[in-house]
């Protein structure tokens, strides 16, 4: 069964096994220690198991926990590779999309603005809206 448990939050949850803290986590991600603390408790109620055993000075990995974060590093650096052999990859393909619709400078620039927007600000949500365009010279 695949669980739909977001990237940000496995990455979350590496940082706060390496600041041992929300607190410390918060103050390194950015994110309210409250959001990411809440961001936590979600996975583990969604894997079924506690990642973190949770005491007056911070957070450590439990049993389970450690395992899934083992893993977890694995598998996001073989991922990291991926998306950098997949950059590498286009790179020689030449700056753009080889097959498709042409996609304009103007459109990739702005979706990198937007991803870096949710990757800097992963409390808010954006939600876009399709709308039909107004004829020109009548907006």
């Amino acid at each position: 069964m695949r669980r739909r448990i977001q990237l940000l939050t496995l990455d979350c949850a590496l940082v706060v096994a390496e600041e041992g803290s929300f607190l410390g986590a918060s103050r390194r991600t950015g994110i309210h220690h409250s959001s990411l603390s809440r961001r936590i408790r979600d996975l583990e109620h969604a894997l079924g198991t506690a990642i973190f055993a949770r005491h007056p000075g911070g957070v450590r990995p439990t049993p389970a926990g450690a395992a899934l974060l083992r893993d977890l590093r694995r598998v996001l650096r073989d991922l990291d590779g991926t998306l950098a052999t997949a950059g590498t990859a286009r790179g020689q393909q030449g700056d753009g999309p080889t097959a498709g619709p042409e996609v304009s400078e103007h459109v990739t620039e702005l979706l990198d603005a937007v991803v870096d927007f949710i990757r800097s600000t992963p409390d808010v949500s954006l939600r876009f809206v399709e709308t039909k365009r107004a004829p020109q010279g009548l907006s």
